[in-house]
């Protein structure tokens, strides 16, 4: 077909872009459904991404899953059982964009302030305590809002970690 039969024939078909992937679950806020969802993320995402991205990942949704079950769900209502979470992962060009939302109570406003590691004597580390300085430090563009009854955060983990 020449150029000019090309330009007649009216719109050509374009190749289909590559649908980004995503990773969508709902779960029940408990440490089984956690860890289940995590094995089934690394599944997903482990041969698209590099080790060091999979285990960044893995780290701050685990930290974050993990407090919505020990924390957010117990506040809401005690001894009612655990409530839900929603997990959704997208990847981008530079990075994946993480949505987590759940029923549980409201997060303290002060988890979400600028924090930077305290001087410590690594002999007498806290056993506990750093979890949102681990997530504040391995993401970026984190947001938290409540609506309604739901908590809703939202994060990106880059490919590329930052230099420090």
């Amino acid at each position: 077909m020449s150029s000019i039969e090309r330009q007649n024939a009216g719109p050509q078909p374009q190749p289909a872009t590559r649908a980004q992937p995503m990773f969508h679950r709902v779960l029940q806020a408990d440490s089984h459904d956690v860890r289940r969802t995590l094995t089934d993320l690394h599944s997903r995402f482990s041969s698209q991404i590099s080790a060091d991205a999979m285990g960044r990942l893995e780290l701050v949704l685990a930290e974050v899953m993990n407090n919505v079950t020990e924390h957010a769900c117990d506040a809401a209502m005690p001894g009612a059982g655990p409530g839900s979470m929603h997990l959704c992962v997208v990847m981008h060009d530079t990075g994946l964009s993480c949505a987590i939302t759940d029923d549980g109570g409201m997060l303290p406003a002060d988890c979400l302030k600028p924090r930077s590691l305290p001087a410590l004597d690594p002999l007498d580390l806290p056993e506990g305590g750093f979890g949102w300085f681990l997530i504040q430090g391995l993401t970026q563009s984190l947001c938290y809002y409540r609506e309604e009854h739901r908590n809703c955060l939202a994060f990106t983990v880059p490919y590329q970690q930052a230099e420090i």
